[in-house]
C-alpha cells in the first residue's frame, strides 16, 4: 500500500531550501551611514534585486522608533537606494538603526550605532579619520579598518583611489563600486562608521587624468548612486560638498572634474584647477564659516615634490595655489589646515607664513591606506616636517573645544595602532593676529 503523504513530502523538500543551500542575502551591498545632521541620517544599501521595498528605521536608545523611510531598489539606479530619516536628534546621544527589504529584518546589528554631532557652538571633542589609495587584494586581515572603528570617529573620510577603477564605463564603475562596499572590512566600517568621500584619479577614471577626460559623467553618476552624502557639486558638474561636524567644519575638494577644462577664475593665462564655481563656492564657504578649525580635503597633494614625470598636483596650478593662501591671509581665516592623499607615502608639510596665508599651514598627505609604496616619491621640499613610506596608514584628526583654548591633533597612525607621527596645534597658533604679533 502506498503512502499517500510521500508526494506531498517531496514536494516540500523541493520547495524548502536545504540546511546547505545558500539563500541570496536580501543586499549585494550596504547598509552603510553616509551624511549625519542634527536633521537627519542618511542610510545607503544596494538591493540584490529590483522592485525590493528597502527601509530603514532609526531607533532612540529607549527604543522607541524617531525616523523611517523606503525606497524601491530601481534597474536605473543599478539597485541602489538612499534612505532619508528626518528628526530632530538630540546632540551627542547615542541612536541605532536597522534595514528591512521587504518587511523582513536584514541588517539591525549591535553595531548599527549613529551618535548625533553635538551643536554648532557647544565645547566638543570630534574625532576624524581620512585615508586613501585602497587596492581591496592588499587588505589583508583588515586590520587598518579595525583599528579605524575602534576610535569611534564622527565621520570615516575617502580622499579618493577607493576603489580603483580606471575606466569610465559605467557598468565598470558600478561593478567595481559594488566590490569595494561588499568587501568585509569596508562593510563592517561604513555599516558604523559615517563616511564621506572625494574621488581621486584612479576613481574617476583614469591614471593622473585631469577634467578632459571623456565619459566622466558617467564616473559621477556612479558616484552619487553609491556614496549616500546627499547634494554633491553644483550644477555644472563636480562632486565637491562642505559640512561641519562641532568645532570641524570640512571642505571635501573635487580635483579632478574642472581641472584643465578652461581659464582660471584668478589667472585667465593659466588653466583652472577648481573651476570658477567650485573656487567661489570653497572662498564663500571659508569665509562663511564660524568653525574653530578648517579643514580642506582633496585628493591631489598640495605641493609638486611627488615622483619624477609626476604633474599630478597643484604644483601644476600655482595660480590658483597662491590665490588661496592669500585669500585666507587677507581675510583673517583662521584654523585651517590641509588634508590630501594618493601619493603613496605618507607625509607632514608646514608652510611659511610668507607664501600668503599670514601663518603656518600644515598639509598632512595620507596615503595608502591598503597599497604599496611608492618609493621614489620621497623627493625635499623645503616645508618638509615628516616623510615615510608605510602601508597601511590613516590620519587621525581630533579637534578639541572643551579646555581653554581650542585644540587640533593629528596623528598618523599604522595598522598596529601605532603613531608614528603627529603634532598638535592651538587655535592661537593656526591665526594670522598671533604670527603678526
Amino acid at each position: 500500500m502506498t503512502n499517500p503523504l510521500i508526494p506531498w513530502i517531496l514536494v516540500q523538500q523541493l520547495l524548502t531550501p536545504s540546511a546547505t543551500q545558500e539563500v541570496p542575502p536580501a543586499l549585494s551591498a550596504g547598509p552603510m551611514i553616509g551624511a549625519v545632521t542634527l536633521e537627519e541620517v542618511r542610510i545607503w544599501a544596494r538591493a540584490s534585486v529590483a522592485a525590493a521595498t528597502v527601509e530603514a528605521i532609526l531607533i532612540d536608545a529607549e527604543g522607541a522608533e524617531v525616523a523611517r523611510d523606503s525606497k524601491k531598489s530601481l534597474e536605473e539606479d543599478d539597485l541602489t537606494v538612499h534612505l532619508v530619516l528626518r528628526a530632530d536628534l538630540r546632540p551627542n546621544h547615542r541612536y541605532r538603526y536597522r534595514v528591512l527589504v521587504d518587511g523582513k529584518s536584514v541588517a539591525d546589528g549591535t553595531d548599527q550605532v549613529i551618535v548625533a554631532p553635538p551643536l554648532a557652538g557647544e565645547k566638543a571633542m570630534v574625532r576624524l579619520v581620512f585615508g586613501s589609495c585602497a587596492q581591496e587584494k592588499r587588505f589583508g586581515d583588515g586590520a587598518i579598518f579595525k583599528r579605524i572603528r575602534e576610535l569611534e570617529p564622527a565621520c570615516f573620510l575617502l580622499l579618493g583611489d577607493t576603489p580603483y577603477i580606471d575606466s569610465v564605463d559605467l557598468e565598470v564603475q558600478r561593478r567595481r563600486y559594488r566590490e569595494f562596499f561588499s568587501n568585509e572590512h569596508i562593510a563592517a566600517t561604513v555599516r558604523c562608521l559615517p563616511t564621506r568621500g572625494t574621488w581621486d584619479d584612479h576613481d574617476i577614471g583614469r591614471n593622473d587624468t585631469d577634467g578632459n577626460l571623456p565619459g566622466k559623467e558617467n564616473s559621477r553618476r556612479a558616484f552619487a548612486e553609491y556614496h549616500g552624502q546627499g547634494t554633491i557639486g553644483g550644477d555644472d558638474g563636480g562632486i565637491y560638498q562642505s559640512f561641519r561636524i562641532g568645532p570641524v567644519e570640512v571642505f571635501l575638494l573635487d580635483t579632478r572634474w574642472f581641472a584643465g577644462t578652461g581659464p582660471s577664475p584668478v589667472d585667465p593665462e593659466e588653466k583652472t584647477l577648481l573651476g570658477a564655481t567650485q573656487w567661489r563656492w570653497l572662498l564663500d564657504g571659508l569665509k562663511r564659516s564660524t568653525a574653530p578649525f578648517k579643514v580642506i580635503a582633496s585628493g591631489m597633494i598640495f605641493n609638486g615634490s611627488v615622483r619624477p614625470g609626476k604633474k599630478d598636483h597643484w604644483g601644476t596650478y600655482l595660480a590658483e595655489r597662491g590665490a588661496l593662501l592669500e585669500f585666507i591671509g587677507e581675510n583673517a581665516i583662521d584654523g585651517v589646515v590641509i588634508v590630501t592623499g594618493d601619493i603613496h607615502r605618507t607625509r607632514h608639510l608646514r608652510y611659511p607664513p610668507e607664501e600668503g596665508a599670514r601663518y603656518p599651514i600644515d598639509e598632512w598627505i595620507t596615503s595608502p591606506l591598503a597599497n604599496s609604496v611608492i618609493t621614489t616619491a620621497n623627493k625635499p621640499h623645503p616645508a618638509l616636517v615628516f616623510d615615510a613610506g608605510v602601508e597601511h596608514v590613516f590620519l587621525l584628526l581630533e579637534a578639541d573645544t572643551t579646555g581653554e583654548e581650542p585644540r587640533l591633533r593629528c596623528e598618523l597612525r599604522t595598522e598596529t595602532g601605532e603613531v608614528i607621527h603627529g603634532a598638535t596645534r592651538t587655535l592661537q597658533q593656526l591665526s594670522r593676529a598671533a604670527a603678526e604679533r
